[in-house]
């Protein structure tokens, strides 16, 4: 579904097209199907992007290890509030998620450092490059997931997954699923949403909640900052303790989808395990075919494709408007330096 894009930055004036490639390694070949890696870059999970969004750029490098069902490893590049708040506003096409923000002071206020770490897929979407928003060039991953590079470099790409390579999963179009398997394409989805910008920068370890996208900081992501509780009451690192936490795009009044908000090793950028099964659940669900294209929504509302929200709103621009947008506005309106700069990020999934 994607394609590799060689330039760093696209002008805003230009059209934007969305394009994401997968660079399949060698344990493809004992690990996957004839025609895996070929229906990734096409029907299985790129195309399912392309359709859906008109800026999602990021070459990405796949390989089968040992790992849970699947990680994502990518560089996040820590930038002020305001300046991602600045390139937001001049790009977003949800106005709606824009307002929640409040403008460009950090709405976390004293819970957060003032400072969210982008992606570099993100980043290229919204223009966030050069010395003033704190880093040169985009910073990207060798195919070994922990060596940084600069985009556009040989080798060098948005991010990393790696899959489990002790099998139980069937591949669409290609295998069949003879019972208990997990689809291998919404895998990767599910990785490559965490490489473009669904991650939380909470950590997951099984003691007090951290902030893991920078040590030692108290660094947002882009989708923290839509993180809340209640309505008009934002959650971050201080109530990452098991108690609710949702994401919403309109101050908190619409809960779209609950986030996983446990110290249970699972990813805080994920959704709580609940039904229906989501492609960003925390835990992989076997017998279910989902795609961030055709999930359904949660908690009542009918909002559609939660992830795909999530994209949205953090910068990636929809091909077509999602209606659950436009019925949500009405509602809104109504109410390193460098080194530093190149902290990987790695996520798990595990089975259900």
């Amino acid at each position: 579904m994607k394609k590799h894009l060689a330039l760093l930055i696209l002008a805003v004036s230009l059209p934007a097209v969305a394009n994401i490639q997968y660079t399949c390694d060698a344990t493809f070949a004992t690990n996957a199907p004839a025609g895996a890696c070929s229906a990734l870059n096409g029907f299985g999970v790129s195309n399912v992007y392309s359709s859906i969004f008109s800026n999602a750029n990021a070459s990405i490098y796949i390989a089968f290890g040992n790992t849970g069902v699947g990680a994502s490893s990518a560089n996040f590049t820590p930038v002020s509030y305001a300046n991602y708040y600045s390139a937001l506003a001049s790009h977003t096409d949800d106005p709606t998620a824009l307002s929640s923000l409040g403008g460009s002071t950090d709405p976390l206020g004293s819970a957060s450092n003032g400072e969210v770490d982008i992606s570099p897929a993100l980043a290229s979407a919204l223009g966030l490059s050069g010395a003033a928003n704190n880093f040169a060039n985009l910073a990207g991953l060798e195919a070994d997931g922990m060596t940084s590079c600069v985009i556009g470099a040989s080798g060098c790409y948005y991010g990393v997954v790696t899959i489990s390579n002790l099998g139980g999963f069937y591949f669409p179009g290609l295998t069949t699923d003879t019972g208990g398997l997990v689809d291998f394409y919404t895998v990767v989805e599910h990785e490559t949403d965490e490489i473009l910008g669904t991650v939380s920068c909470l950590g997951t370890s099984a003691g007090a909640p951290y902030d893991q996208c920078n040590a030692g900081s108290t660094d947002a992501s882009p989708a923290d900052l839509f993180r809340y509780s209640a309505s008009g009451v934002r959650s971050f690192l201080g109530t990452a303790d098991g108690t609710s936490a949702y994401f919403s795009i309109n101050g908190g009044v619409t809960d779209i989808a609950d986030y996983n908000n446990f110290p249970n090793y699972e990813d805080y950028g994920d959704w709580l395990s609940i039904y229906p099964y989501l492609v960003q659940d925390a835990e992989a669900s076997p017998d279910a075919m989902l795609d961030i294209a055709t999930d359904v929504g949660v908690n009542g509302n009918n909002y559609p494709r939660p992830e795909v929200a999530v994209l949205d709103a953090v910068g990636f621009n929809l091909s077509t408007p999602e209606p659950g947008t436009l019925g949500l506005l009405g509602v809104s309106l109504g109410l390193l330096a460098v080194v530093r700069a190149r902290v990987s990020r790695r996520s798990d999934r595990r089975f259900k």
